[in-house]
C-alpha cells in the first residue's frame, strides 16, 4: 500500500484536515486488543527506541498474531503516532479554567507522558523519507492538538486581560513547548518547578503594557 498523502482539488492548497491512514468503516473493533497493542507499542518505544521496534515484535508482546496488529494499523508509524496520541489524552474538551495553572499542568503532562518518545519518535520521523506520510501524521496525531490547546489556554489568558492584547501566542508557544524539548535534549532532571517558571517568564514577557498618561 502506498505510503504518499492523497491530496484532491487545487494542488497548490494545503491538503485538507483529513488522517492519511483512515480506514473506511467495518466491523467493530476490539478496544481492549487494541490498547494492548498501543501500550505494548509505548513500553518498547521507552526501551528499545522507534528504530528497534516492529509490527512483529509488538504482537508478539501484546499476545496477537501480527494480523491483528495489521487489521488496525498500517505500518509502523501508524501505529507509533496512535499509540503515543493515546497516551497523551484528548484535550478537546478540556475546560479552561485559570489560564496560568493550566498551562504549568499542561507542559507537566507533556513531559510526563510522551516528552521522550515524541523527541525520539519525531528525529526518527524527519529522516524516515521512505515513509513520507510519518512526519504528517505525528504532527497531526501528536504535536497538533497540544498546540491547539496551548493556543487556547494563551488566548483565554489573553481575554482575561492576563497577557497583553497584541501579545504574539504563537511565539509564546514555541517558548512553552521548546522549554519541554530543550529539557529532553540537554538532560534536564526529572521535578522540580521547572514548568511554573516557564509560564511565568511567557508571563512577564508578554504582561499587559502599562499606558502612561501624560501630565
Amino acid at each position: 500500500m502506498s505510503g504518499q498523502l492523497r491530496t484532491s482539488g487545487d494542488r497548490g492548497a494545503a491538503p485538507p484536515a483529513v488522517d492519511p491512514v483512515a480506514r473506511p468503516p467495518g466491523r467493530p473493533r476490539d478496544e481492549a486488543v487494541t490498547k494492548a497493542i498501543t501500550d505494548a507499542c509505548l513500553r518498547q518505544l521507552a526501551t528499545v527506541g522507534y528504530a528497534n521496534v516492529s509490527m512483529e515484535s509488538v504482537a508478539s508482546e501484546a499476545g496477537v498474531a501480527r494480523a491483528t496488529v495489521y487489521r488496525r494499523f498500517r505500518d509502523k508509524a501508524d501505529l507509533a503516532t496512535a499509540a503515543i496520541a493515546a497516551n497523551g489524552g484528548d484535550l478537546t474538551g478540556r475546560p479552561v479554567t485559570e489560564p496560568r495553572r493550566d498551562l504549568v499542568r499542561l507542559l507537566e503532562e507533556f513531559d510526563q507522558r510522551f516528552a521522550e518518545s515524541c523527541l525520539e519518535v519525531l528525529g526518527a520521523l524527519l529522516g524516515a523519507r521512505e515513509q513520507p506520510h510519518a512526519l504528517a501524521l505525528h504532527r497531526q496525531r501528536v504535536v497538533g492538538p497540544r498546540v491547539a490547546h496551548l493556543h487556547r489556554v494563551l488566548d483565554r489568558a489573553r481575554q482575561l486581560g492576563q497577557l497583553d492584547p497584541a501579545a504574539d501566542l504563537e511565539l509564546a508557544v514555541d517558548m512553552l513547548t521548546g522549554a519541554v524539548l530543550s529539557r529532553r535534549v540537554r538532560g534536564g532532571s526529572r521535578g522540580g518547578d521547572w514548568a511554573v517558571r516557564a509560564v511565568d517568564a511567557v508571563w512577564r514577557g508578554f504582561a499587559p503594557r502599562r499606558v502612561e498618561r501624560g501630565g
